[in-house]
């Protein structure tokens, strides 16, 4: 599943600047809220299987096609209870969240979901894929400091290690980038690169706290319907961010326009597509483990964002920018032998305790 996301997440990146490059069509608040709203597709199949429900017997039906999706068929014919509606179903740590619960979950994260993905798409403009993914891929170093405030992420020597490491990575990238961008133009893009580079810093920032935040909600995958969720999130950047696009274009700092040609058309739906499959697989990854160990995993990004620069873009490789990648990947790897030993020692805890 990560491996799905990891060759989406790069490729997304691609398409992106290839219609940024040149003011083809550079929208990135336009192309956020159109991925974004299109979350509101995984709501069809519920919907269209409550309406049915509705068309052939005459009622709705909420419940048991919420308990089919979460459960099973075979759960639903046992009249097994479902705890996606009533609130007071099952108490304790692994009670599920109610239909309701989802939904204010969405309304909460949709804002800073659509925050983050705005920054980094708008990074783009300004600085290369290899730069965004590379600073991107830092949220890590934020991960680690947000989940350790939540008490999500356990805090030891190996993480602050790697996160020191990563930090001086992100140094070196950060100054590589800039500096190569003033050497080779005028000093206006050395300011445009800084400036993107910043913005990747800041989508980092972002997916460390949601991430973290929505890891300590929801603690398992079980507990929430993921399709849900991600239709509420896209029901609620539909509903609540238009005025947002409305303003940003009467102040003339992104005029509302639909693309036009055969290319940009395809691009921006490809992207949308994408972002409605790896964002998903994404969560459950996350949920699956913890959100240090996706981030991490998301590191394996690096390597194949360079590669894609240095071979369709011709943008050379600095001693300097290398050096810092590797400090960063280096600091990945480092955090995640760390996080794998404490899952197996979760693992080993929670099997004697079966046993005991």
């Amino acid at each position: 599943m990560l491996a799905v996301v990891i060759v989406l997440w790069v490729l997304s990146s691609f398409l992106i600047s290839l219609i940024f490059e040149d003011d083809v069509y550079r929208k990135p608040f336009f192309i956020t809220y159109f991925n974004t709203a299109a979350f509101l597709l995984y709501l069809l199949p519920t919907g269209s299987a409550v309406w049915k429900n509705y068309i052939t017997y005459g009622h709705w039906d909420l419940e048991r096609e919420l308990r089919r999706e979460q459960e099973g068929e075979a759960a639903v014919e046992d009249g097994m209870h479902s705890p996606l509606i009533p609130k007071d179903s099952e108490d304790g740590p692994q009670k599920r969240l109610s239909l309701g619960d989802t939904i204010k979950l969405s309304a909460k994260f949709c804002i800073i979901w659509f925050l983050a993905n705005f920054v980094t798409n708008a990074s783009l403009m300004y600085t290369s894929v290899a730069s965004q993914t590379i600073l991107s891929s830092t949220s890590s170093f934020f991960t680690l400091f947000v989940g350790s405030l939540c008490n999500v992420e356990a805090v030891n020597r190996a993480k602050v290690i790697g996160s020191l490491v990563s930090f001086l990575g992100i140094m070196l990238v950060t100054g590589s980038d800039s500096t190569h961008s003033f050497e080779l133009t005028e000093s206006s893009e050395g300011v445009k690169t800084l400036i993107g580079n910043l913005l990747a810093l800041a989508g980092a920032l972002l997916y460390g706290v949601y991430s973290t935040l929505l890891k300590r909600r929801v603690r398992d995958e079980n507990r929430v319907n993921m399709t849900m969720f991600f239709g509420f999130v896209g029901f609620f950047t539909l509903a609540l961010l238009w005025p947002a696009m409305v303003s940003l274009h009467y102040l003339g700092w992104e005029t509302f326009e639909l693309p036009k040609t055969p290319m940009v058309i395809t691009i921006v739906l490809f992207n949308c597509l994408i972002t409605f499959v790896s964002d998903y697989c994404w969560a459950n990854a996350m949920l699956l483990t913890s959100p240090l160990t996706v981030t991490v995993g998301l590191s394996i990004t690096i390597p194949f964002a360079m590669m894609g620069d240095f071979i369709f873009k011709h943008k050379p490789i600095t001693v300097l920018y290398f050096v810092g990648a590797m400090l960063i990947l280096g600091s990945f790897l480092i955090i995640n032998r760390r996080s794998e030993e404490e899952f197996l020692q979760r693992e080993a805890n929670g099997a004697n305790n079966e046993i005991i």
